[in-house]
């Protein structure tokens, strides 16, 4: 790979936007999503990992570099160099991105899901008392009990199960025994919306063969190709 003078700025920066940062957060704070500050234990855990600040650091050389071929006048002096500037600080905040994302990759959540489908879209029986205005008791899911799943219109056990915390349902496919891929499906990484999966299960060329619509979820396939807009559902 030739070494450009754009090249050897961007690995300067990223060296120099970390030390600065790092050097920044003993006074500042990080916060999730959900309003919450991340531990400062956590934070000098990722920090001082060489493989994570060896990470944070390409990420930063990465966006330097798109940057500075992108707008080089920006980062130009008048003797032609690239130079730095205020506005590149704004690329040392990746450190924080980067720690937020791994912290809350080690949150989980408990979620209900359809043991037919994977989906979480599913309804649940229900402990009530029904002389006080149906105050809600309790569920009545006890590891696997019978339920209704949404998106497949059917009764299915429901269990509770743990995901990552930012795991959501990106879409779904049609499968059948085996994990066998419904012939309208383009790939095995395509990922359809619940409109189009009813289409193919309802496909009058199906014949004899069972399928089944599966949930997919984010982090289930690696490089998934989704095959429409908007929200899966």
């Amino acid at each position: 790979m030739k070494i450009t003078k754009e090249l050897k700025f961007a690995l300067a920066m990223s060296v120099l936007l970390f030390d600065m940062r790092v050097k920044d957060l003993d006074n500042a704070i990080i916060i999730t999503d959900d309003n919450k500050q991340i531990p400062v234990d956590y934070i000098d855990s990722i920090l001082n990992n060489v493989a994570h600040a060896v990470a944070i650091k390409e990420q930063i050389r990465m966006s330097v570099l798109l940057a500075v071929n992108t707008y080089p006048k920006t980062y130009l002096n008048y003797k032609n160099e690239y130079v730095y500037g205020s506005n590149m600080y704004a690329y040392a905040y990746i450190i924080d991105s980067y720690i937020q994302k791994m912290y809350d990759n080690t949150k989980m959540k408990h979620v209900y899901v359809c043991t037919h489908c994977g989906s979480d879209n599913v309804q649940v029986m229900v402990w009530v008392k029904p002389n006080e205005g149906n105050k809600f008791v309790d569920y009545e899911v006890d590891d696997v009990k019978p339920g209704w799943c949404i998106d497949e219109q059917l009764i299915s056990e429901i269990q509770v199960t743990v995901l990552k915390k930012n795991t959501k349902v990106i879409g779904f496919q049609v499968v059948g025994e085996k994990g066998k891929m419904h012939p309208s499906m383009n790939t095995s990484s395509c990922v359809y919306n619940l409109e189009q999966t009813k289409k193919m299960l309802n496909n009058k060329n199906n014949h004899e063969e069972q399928w089944q619509l599966l949930t997919i979820w984010s982090g289930d396939i690696e490089d998934p190709t989704i095959m429409f807009t908007g929200d899966p559902r």
